[in-house]
């Protein structure tokens, strides 16, 4: 391998050591030049890649670092001594991406060979006002629950605020979606809030920060996309999948939502995929942000495709690449694997495209009830009855927030299987007997969502999500008594999430009931 040309500045040709030729024959002092290295926008696995290395194992979160790789010592010696200053970067690189500085003809075995420690470059972290602040701290003690369920790392509770702290974009989003949930709180409620955090007076929230912060994200978002693999930073894969809890939250019905988390979730799912599920079947890989950011996604289209009636629009065959859990499997690898089974469910019953033959269906039914004899016996509910005493739904108690999205997420199965049975088509004239065993079975099943949400409690998605199947379904409930349960409980959602559409929720409702008589 040639050696790596550093030449003394008399000269610029001779890089005999430790002087040159000339400056010994003249005794002048051999002053040598800073190497000028090229910047790159990467991450130490692409490099590795690229390099032709021979990889060892899957490549994990913890290799996305900032390192520097160069073949010599003194060139790396003279790097770790040099202060990380932010000022020194390459304006055209983003905040949020690793640099990687290599050398012209670089070796991935580098630090291997010469025992070298490689250097991290720790990004300035965000200098936060008393607002952003809190409305960190609100995201870390509240609303991380809402995206950890399923997750055994908790990365949106732990890894996720500290990550916002030097990354603009997930900051925004971060602060965008405590913002609204926090501005929709009672008044008395923020106070209590603000005093724990030490602030006796409070602190306003209003709808200008919240669109500050959201529209702060939006054009951070835009300011990073043309850098080079910007796609693939899970930092930038957590904004979005932060931003859409915000927009889904907002219009979960609307058949049209705003495309800006959208498109970009589906954008950043799609590039991340291949990566994160070569992660996730490395059964010796430990779970990081971007796994948990990427699942989050996943769910978010779901309950997203099941609300407004459409198809799934992450390509089931990215998905189908996820490997089939073992019995040694995790149960949060379990939960994955439906998720990927009720994205087919949506994509049968919502894709013009699909066939929707009686084979294909008996398929899927087959696949749940599968899932469902194969799975651990810790996705069984702790405690159970019909009875129950909340307000006549059924109790069910369970000791994870991944064993409630498993309950849920087959209620919602069970829904759409009932209601896209081939065998109903044409018979839904009438009050045939599939008819009224298909009417029962989706009862039956929003009754089954809404009792895992109001008996396990610690999960505040759990309300949400339910709310989700009483307001889809609703047209299939006569019942006085029936109505005035789900009524009282989404208003028992509303009260308790603060859930802001929760009065389109009850509207929606009322219009459904009203235009089928009471």
């Amino acid at each position: 391998m040639p050696t790596r040309r550093d030449p003394c500045e008399h000269c610029r040709s001779d890089d005999n050591r430790p002087a040159c030729t000339r400056c010994r024959t003249s005794g002048r002092r051999c002053i040598r030049e800073r190497p000028k290295l090229r910047f790159l926008n990467s991450t130490s696995v692409e490099y590795e890649h690229a390099s032709g290395g021979q990889k060892q194992r899957s490549p994990t979160i913890s290799d996305l670092s900032f390192e520097y790789v160069d073949e010599t010592l003194a060139v790396a010696a003279l790097y770790q001594h040099e202060p990380s200053d932010p000022t020194t970067r390459d304006p055209n690189a983003s905040p949020t991406t690793p640099i990687l500085i290599p050398c012209t003809t670089p070796s991935p075995n580098t630090f291997l060979e010469h025992n070298i420690s490689p250097t991290i470059i720790h990004p300035p972290q965000a200098h936060l006002t008393l607002e952003e602040a809190c409305l960190l701290r609100y995201f870390s003690e509240t609303l991380g629950k809402w995206f950890d369920i399923g997750d055994p790392s908790q990365s949106f509770t732990t890894i996720v605020p500290q990550r916002a702290r030097t990354s603009p974009p997930l900051l925004d989003a971060v602060l965008s979606t405590s913002a609204r949930h926090f501005s929709t709180l009672p008044q008395d409620q923020q106070l209590q809030i603000t005093r724990r955090f030490g602030l006796p007076h409070g602190l306003t929230i209003d709808e200008p920060s919240t669109l500050h912060y959201h529209n702060r994200c939006i054009a951070h978002l835009r300011s990073v996309s043309t850098e080079p693999n910007a796609i693939l930073d899970e930092n930038l894969l957590a904004a979005v999948v932060t931003l859409r809890f915000y927009e889904e939250l907002d219009t979960p019905f609307h058949p049209h939502p705003t495309t800006t988390a959208v498109r970009g979730l589906q954008v950043f799912l799609e590039a991340q995929a291949r990566p994160t599920l070569s992660l996730t079947g490395n059964r010796s890989t430990s779970w990081g942000l971007r796994q948990s950011a990427f699942w989050v996604g996943v769910r978010q289209e779901f309950h997203m495709a099941f609300t407004q009636q459409r198809p799934f629009r992450i390509p089931l065959d990215i998905l189908d690449l996820y490997p089939a859990p073992k019995a040694t499997s995790g149960d949060h690898e379990w939960v994955n694997a439906l998720l990927i089974l009720a994205a087919h469910v949506i994509q049968f019953c919502f894709d013009e495209g699909a066939a929707r033959s009686v084979s294909a269906y008996k398929g899927l039914v087959e696949r749940r009830d599968e899932w469902v004899r194969m799975c651990p016996g810790s996705f069984e509910a702790i405690y159970s009855d019909d009875g129950g005493d909340g307000g006549g739904f059924p109790n069910r108690w369970y000791l994870d927030g991944c064993h409630i999205v498993a309950a849920q997420s087959l209620g919602f199965v069970r829904i759409l299987l009932a209601m896209y049975n081939p065998l109903l088509l044409g018979v839904r004239v009438g009050r045939s007997m599939m008819m009224v065993e298909m009417e029962k079975e989706v009862k039956q099943a929003v009754w089954e969502v809404c009792g895992v949400a109001v008996s396990n409690r610690q999960s505040p998605a759990g309300m949400v999500i339910a709310s989700f199947a009483v307001v889809v379904c609703a047209e299939w409930f006569d019942d006085e008594g029936e109505r005035e349960r789900l009524r009282g409980f989404v208003r028992e959602m509303r009260r308790e999430c603060n859930y802001w559409p929760g009065v389109e929720m009850e509207r929606r409702l009322e219009r459904v009931w009203s235009s089928r008589g009471r």
